[in-house]
């Protein structure tokens, strides 16, 4: 029997990684590489009353503009859009309407000949928005939040909570020692040091090679597939050197979906890398309120355990982070709740 334990053993890719060897997504070329740049949302939650690209498309380099006014045709439904792991709800669709579901949305992209001129020319996008009032006030709006959170399902979340078991009532009221305590957990954003990219490589007959950022190429290959009406033989997926994501990278990211769109749509390869702040939108741990009661003998032994959580969610997705269900499968109780 072999045995690797306290066995120094080389990484595959150790090398190519601390060398600068391994390329990120954004840093495999072709050629004539189209660039592109996405413009964001400043508001949270409205609509677009009207996009200005005309200072954008004069500069010199500029290949096109896309907004949701102008994109080729998208999927009108929300099968579509799904991918492997996509929680119930809607999934997002980057410029298909003039809805804004969040700050940070991309509701243009500048494609030009070199990322520098991409960049810049994206800033001269002009919006006009008609502004409403976000729900972002979790304390404020507890009750909200209440009624927007989708019900555990544990026929479908691996993650959802064990049964109730035991009087958890009764029990903490008969403790000897009991604590009662609501505690709030912030907003933790995941943000890897590879930002998010993807380089989509235009072959013969139109397909397509991707290189992306991702934890999941078939996840990914599957999804730009279902949304451009593809063949599963015409796009191929890479991502050679897998790291940095732990999460983040599960699910196919609006950057590859509207680089491959715009390299059909231009007939050329194109390439897009998220800037640092635009990583910020996609995906994180949301913030939620705990409340947790604890009964215990005069020994310290711990009899009983409640937990609930209100947590923030999408406004288009029902997603929610299990966290209730890790207190009961660490600690050893007869009463839970």
């Amino acid at each position: 029997m072999t045995t690797y334990i306290g066995t120094a053993t080389s990484r595959v890719d150790g090398r190519a990684k601390v060398t600068g060897a391994a390329k990120y997504a954004g840093e495999f070329n072709t050629a004539g590489l189209a660039h592109a740049s996405v413009v964001t949302s400043t508001i949270a939650k409205g609509r677009i009353a009207r996009i200005d690209a005309s200072q954008a498309l004069g500069v010199e380099g500029v290949i096109d503009v896309l907004t949701h006014r102008n994109r080729p045709p998208m999927p009108g439904d929300d099968g579509a859009y799904k991918d492997d792991v996509a929680p119930e709800g809607s999934p997002f669709r980057p410029l298909y309407d003039e809805r804004i579901w969040f700050s940070g949305q991309p509701i243009a992209l500048v494609v030009a000949e070199e990322p520098e001129i991409a960049r810049f020319a994206a800033s001269l996008v002009r919006v006009e928005y008609d502004k409403e009032t976000p729900l972002t006030d979790m304390f404020r709006h507890r009750d909200a939040a209440v009624a927007l959170a989708a019900p555990a399902n544990p026929a479908e979340n691996p993650f959802a909570p064990p049964k109730s078991r035991g009087t958890a009532e009764q029990a903490f009221a008969a403790a000897e020692v009991r604590h009662r305590g609501e505690y709030y957990v912030p907003i933790e954003h995941h943000n890897p040091m590879e930002l998010y990219a993807s380089t989509v490589i235009l072959e013969q007959h139109g397909k397509l090679t991707i290189y992306d950022k991702t934890q999941g190429v078939q996840n990914v290959q599957r999804y730009v597939c279902s949304v451009l009406g593809m063949e599963p033989d015409e796009v191929r997926v890479m991502s050679p050197f897998v790291g940095g994501a732990f999460g983040s990278g599960l699910r196919p990211q609006y950057n590859v979906m509207l680089a491959a769109l715009t390299a059909r749509a231009l007939k050329r390869s194109v390439r897009l890398v998220l800037t640092r702040q635009q990583m910020y939108v996609l995906g994180y741990r949301p913030a939620m309120i705990q409340q947790i009661e604890l009964g215990a003998n005069a020994g310290g032994t711990l009899d009983v355990i409640t937990h609930e959580a209100i947590t923030v969610t999408s406004q288009y997705e029902d997603f929610y982070r299990q966290v209730t269900g890790w207190s009961g499968l660490i600690y050893k109780r007869a009463h839970a709740k």
